[in-house]
């Protein structure tokens, strides 16, 4: 199982559709239109169902989350040089920190999408119909879908690491675009929980041009 690379996958497959490429979760051409992993096209296609795509396509990679995390807390720290931003290298994880890192916020981003209570049957069918080639990951992802991870969860995995904590609320944010109270609700809980500031999720926020 390797969520590094899947998490790359979705999200490079949610940049080249522009946001217009999921029309239903049960779109059989969505891998012939995207290319790539047929589990990635999956998960890319419940992310776009219901959700207002615009801000994903800011994010093209692990590495790319990282890159808006970044100038996020650069931002910060010039208007207040007393909080000051992790070392750039953070934002720039490998090996099985970056595997852990993918994990996290492919989980953040299952829970953003559950949040407002929209994955439905179809979603998972659509899952477990493409995960024949990798069964592993398709079972790690159904297990997601049945029981989103809560922001508790989410803030016991990031421990404490600035620099995961502003690329999970990024991805979060992301994927909630639309903001239904369900959405405004768990985003507000998952900030806390992660514990950061106003002035940050501000600027994580204008990362995403929200």
């Amino acid at each position: 199982m390797n969520l590094n690379s899947l998490l790359n996958q979705v999200l490079n497959t949610v940049q080249k559709s522009g946001g217009k490429a999921a029309k239903t979760a049960s779109d059989n051409n969505l891998l012939g239109t995207l290319g790539g992993s047929a589990l990635a096209a999956g998960v890319a296609s419940m992310l776009f169902k219901k959700k207002n795509a615009g801000s994903l396509l800011k994010v093209g990679s692990l590495a790319a989350l990282g890159v808006l995390a970044y100038k996020a807390y650069q931002s910060r720290q010039e208007s207040n040089p007393a909080q000051p931003a992790p070392e750039q290298s953070a934002f720039q994880p490998t090996g099985q920190i970056a595997e852990d890192h993918s994990r996290t916020v492919l989980r953040a981003m299952i829970a953003a999408a559950a949040s407002d209570g929209l994955i439905d049957d179809a979603e998972k069918q659509l899952i477990a119909q493409e995960g024949g080639g990798d069964a592993e990951t398709s079972r790690w992802l159904m297990a997601e879908y049945a029981n989103p991870a809560t922001v508790a969860d989410l803030a016991r995995e990031v421990g404490g690491n600035q620099a995961l904590a502003a690329e999970v609320y990024l991805a979060a944010r992301a994927v909630c675009a639309d903001l239904s109270r369900k959405e405004i609700v768990f985003l507000a809980q998952l900030s806390e929980a992660l514990e950061l500031d106003d002035a940050l999720v501000e600027k994580l926020e204008q990362q995403l041009g929200l």
